[in-house]
């Protein structure tokens, strides 16, 4: 894409091309503007264009910003401040004399967690924050202002004069030059507002803002999660937070001390006390999109040595301070990821009747590091909604639509913790939104503080139903039945539900009826080096969750192993598994939008990854049995999200007490309901010679493998697992229609291959031979 200008300075590098044609949807006008800036920098700093790209990427913006200011082009200013996260994609290099742009990927987007939020979501987020309007509204992770220019244009929309308007709005960001963008950018706006829609450009440009307190937007380079309160939890005045600087210039590793950048909004006498920080006061909105990334350096984000090394450095640093510096005591803890304690700060910013907008990733409410906060904003009356939006299209530009994210709304600060408001109503969460703006009312639903701990009583997560009659089905549910593995208290099974290499979790007792033990198999990185690739003597197949389907180890998308392990390390790491001669397993790998979530399988004696987490319990059958029904699995996605079944989340699926299978059902006249459950499980499995043991354990318990497979096809035995599990829940046939008609990706699957929905068919024809 060619571009031209004239580059600033003696001697500039003239402008050049945007290299590959990688432009991220930049204009041909940002991309020109890039480039002469770019060029100008290197001319004033002709060492900018070695090493790391950052510094004259940082250096070309700010002069981009500058010539755009200086021909006062508020057009200009505003493209740049809504490009910066794509322009953070590119770097600038010197090609045959000239200035290009070539792809500099997604790290440095994703080491300032620099994605714009879209103008209609942002705008959204803005109505929601701001009913009416506010004096005091905040975004502590502002960027180049995307949610703060939709703020502004609401307080006009809402009958605010442009220039009382953008003295309302303050923010923080600890990058230099975002800081500078979101200044400039909410000034540009302000100017063509107050001009109104009728003047032309020269009198939007020169235009004053319009009259109003205040001189402009108050916009502070810093760390948000860091600095001095009152309360004295985290620095005092001058002294770092484990090295964080707490100054005030513009230096993006230093903290902010937010009672003394804002005083009249958080230093104000007699007005109500945040009780952890002792911030008096708070502001009346707040809307954030904060960076979503763990503060920690992964290896694909060093850009040279000794950038990576500060990086790292700086990184840790804040993470330390974070955890101990008493300002996030809900989210400051393990590997912290930044939009947890940018969500506890918000709420801690918000005044006692102010309203928050957040756009966080959807996993907030099945994250275990969420958990206590959720429950916080939950018990104090705080959390007005919360929302999953739709993946059917990506959020942010560059980034997967695969990556789920909602929209939390608070409609109260931290003030009022930790005794609920007499007045707050029960949160409204809704999944699978397709416009924020207008939430369809069938998928809405009422969350209750007590739900938690009833669904999910080892983690306290959030479930996330999709409709009302979902999360009554699932409430119902769990009152019927217990969790698999019931932990004494929230959090014993460890941080995140994994133990070592031979790690076992679960504890006989009253909160493990089954006597299940969850065992960590073979680690695909510290276990690497007993991997070999080819066959060979004394060696096993190693399974991965690709190999793998519903009661079928040859199920998965791949069928060739790609390793295989010495059978000495299998028995070392496995031997009371390796004993019984055959392996209980499921797929960790899953989401909500697949087809089944829950995919337990058998497996020969082999070796295994941690795909594949292991099962065992002296009923193994029976309990493999259980997991495979559809009921269970509906109930376990109502609480799933990301694309990781943890061993947390398995523990606490609810499955019926291995009791209930020792009664008779009525259509099983009189036989134990456990004999005929197996039955259908032997006839639900895929049979190899590598299973045998397996099926000379079933014939102990009276279980003929080859009859069974004769009396019962395999797809009718899965229907009647089904069937018989929806009965043991007491399910109404429509209960079981309401739960069949949410495994849409299933339904879609077989109507394209079979012009109709079998398993539905199959499960609700099952349903009906039962209850006759």
């Amino acid at each position: 894409m060619p571009v031209t200008g004239t580059a600033a300075g003696t001697g500039a590098v003239p402008p050049g091309v945007l290299s590959g044609g990688l432009s991220g949807g930049l204009s041909s006008t940002v991309v020109a503007a890039l480039t002469d800036g770019a060029a100008a920098a290197l001319a004033v700093r002709p060492g900018l264009g070695q090493g790391d790209p950052s510094p004259w990427r940082a250096e070309a913006v700010l002069c981009a910003l500058a010539a755009a200011q200086q021909v006062a082009d508020d057009a200009a200013v505003l493209a740049l401040a809504g490009s910066y996260d794509r322009l953070l994609g590119v770097a600038p290099q010197v090609r045959a004399g000239s200035v290009v742009l070539v792809d500099a990927g997604i790290a440095e987007r994703r080491r300032r967690g620099s994605f714009a939020t879209p103008p209609l979501l942002a705008a959204e987020l803005a109505r929601r924050a701001l009913p009416t309007p506010a004096a005091t509204i905040v975004d502590p992770a502002c960027g180049a202002g995307a949610l703060l220019l939709a703020a502004l244009d609401r307080l006009v929309g809402l009958g605010v004069p442009a220039g009382e308007a953008v003295s309302r709005l303050c923010g923080v960001d600890a990058d230099p030059v975002a800081v500078a963008l979101c200044r400039a950018a909410l000034s540009a706006r302000a100017r063509q507002l107050a001009a109104g829609p009728g003047a032309g450009a020269g009198a939007a440009s020169g235009a004053d803002p319009g009259a109003g307190p205040g001189d402009g937007p108050r916009i502070v380079c810093g760390d948000a999660l860091l600095g001095p309160t009152p309360s004295a939890l985290g620095s005092v005045d001058g002294v770092g937070i484990d090295g964080v600087s707490t100054d005030h210039e513009p230096d993006s590793g230093s903290a902010v001390s937010w009672h003394r950048r804002f005083p009249d909004v958080l230093d104000r006498a007699g007005a109500p006390v945040e009780p952890v920080t002792g911030w008096r006061g708070g502001f009346e909105a707040v809307l954030a999109n904060p960076p979503w990334e763990r503060l920690k350096v992964f290896r694909r984000e060093a850009l040279a040595p000794a950038p990576s090394g500060e990086l790292r450095r700086l990184r840790a640093a804040q993470s330390r301070a974070v955890r101990t510096g008493g300002r996030h005591p809900l989210t400051g803890r393990g590997e912290v990821n930044a939009y947890l304690p940018f969500v506890e700060t918000c709420w801690r910013l918000l005044a006692p009747d102010g309203r928050a907008a957040v756009l966080v990733p959807a996993g907030i409410g099945a994250d275990r590091s969420a958990a206590e906060l959720m429950q916080a904003l939950l018990a104090s009356g705080s959390l007005g909604s919360l929302h999953l939006l739709s993946t059917d299209r990506a959020v942010f530009a560059g980034v997967s639509a695969r990556v789920g994210v909602a929209v939390l709304d608070l409609r109260h600060g931290a003030h009022s913790s930790p005794g609920r408001r007499a007045d707050a109503p029960a949160a409204q969460v809704a999944v699978d939104v397709g416009n924020p703006g207008a939430v369809p009312p069938e998928r809405v639903w009422s969350l209750d503080a007590a739900m938690p701990a009833l669904v999910n009583p080892n983690t306290r997560t959030l479930p996330l139903c999709g409709s009302a009659r979902d999360a009554d089905l699932l409430v119902r549910a769990h009152r019927r039945w217990p969790v698999l593995v019931r932990h004494g208290s929230v959090g014993e099974a460890g941080e995140t539900g994994e133990v070592g290499e031979v790690g076992e979790v679960g504890e006989v007792g009253e909160g493990n009826p089954w006597r299940v033990r969850l065992v960590t198999p073979l680690h695909m990185t510290r276990d690497a080096v007993h991997f070999r690739p080819a066959p060979g003597p004394g060696l096993l197949p190693l399974w991965e969750a690709k190999h793998a389907g519903l009661l079928d180890h040859h199920g998965g998308a791949r069928s060739e192993h790609r390793y295989w392990v010495p059978e000495s390390l299998v028995a070392q790491r496995f031997p009371a598994l390796v004993a019984r001669g055959w392996l209980g397993a499921y797929r960790n790998v899953t989401t909500t939008d697949s087809p089944r979530t829950l995919l337990p399988c058998v497996l020969p004696v082999a070796g295994v990854g941690n795909s594949l987490p292991l099962i065992d319990a002296p009923r193994l059958p029976l309990l493999l049995s259980a997991l495979a029904a559809l009921p269970i699995d509906y109930l376990v996605r109502q609480k799933h999200a990301g694309a990781n079944l943890n061993f947390f989340k398995l523990e606490q699926a609810a499955v019926p007490p291995p009791e209930s299978y020792d009664q008779p059902a009525p259509w099983t006249r009189g036989r134990p309901l456990a004999s005929w459950v197996l039955d259908r499980f032997a006839a639900a499995l895929r049979w190899d010679s590598s299973l045998a043991p397996l099926a000379r354990e079933l014939a102990a318990l009276g279980v003929d493998v080859p009859a069974a497979i004769e009396r019962c096809p395999r797809e009718q035995a899965l229907a009647e697992l089904d069937a018989a599990h929806a009965l043991m829940l007491s399910w109404r046939r429509a209960d079981l229609e309401q739960v069949l008609g949410t495994f849409g990706a299933l339904r879609t699957r077989e109507t394209r291959t079979h012009g109709r929905f079998l398993t539905g068919v199959r499960v609700l024809e099952a349903y009906d031979r039962l209850t006759n």
